[in-house]
């Protein structure tokens, strides 16, 4: 981010509220990121990304009711300009794979350093992707397991119509 651009305006879910304060604590002494709220779980994260409309969004996978992953949609519906990035310990390919899909730009375990957290977060908002490395063999393998679909044959050439035969002289 560009010094003296606006803050990165957060949103964090996490049925911990422990962690969130942690997290919150952490992100605020960043410039460039401003937590704007936080939600112990999906639902009460999807009021608030509506009422708060942030730019960020990191939520936990495994929240009450709901998990994360299935949230991701209602998220996205309540705040469609927010970016997601999945803050978790899951290491389940199957979890990582579903947030993806849903529409997830990021996939982070909650081993990350402060740093790389707060580099995912920039790259995210800048329209990247961004997975844990711990995680990049896992999504590989999901997608080696899925059957081949081979793409849709040519369309024929279309027959232009010969030229009709020229009048007698």
């Amino acid at each position: 981010m560009e010094s003296g651009s606006a803050s990165i305006r957060i949103l964090v879910v996490d049925d911990h509220t422990l962690f969130r304060r942690g997290l919150t604590a952490l992100l605020q002494r960043d410039p460039q990121f401003e937590v704007v709220g936080d939600a112990g779980d999906a639902g009460h994260a999807q009021r608030r990304a509506l009422e708060l409309q942030p730019d960020l969004i990191l939520l936990d996978n495994h929240l009450p009711g709901v998990n994360g992953v299935e949230a991701v949609p209602a998220l996205r519906e309540a705040a469609p300009g927010a970016r997601i990035i999945m803050l978790t310990v899951s290491e389940d390919e199957n979890d990582l794979a579903a947030a993806l899909q849903a529409g997830a730009g990021g996939y982070l375990l909650k081993t990350v350093e402060s740093d790389q957290l707060a580099d995912t977060i920039v790259k995210v908002m800048d329209g990247e992707s961004v997975i844990s490395p711990e995680m990049m063999t896992k999504l590989v393998s999901v997608f080696r397991a899925r059957p081949v679909v081979p793409p849709p044959p040519a369309p024929a050439p279309v027959a232009t119509p010969a030229a009709p035969p020229a009048p007698p002289p």
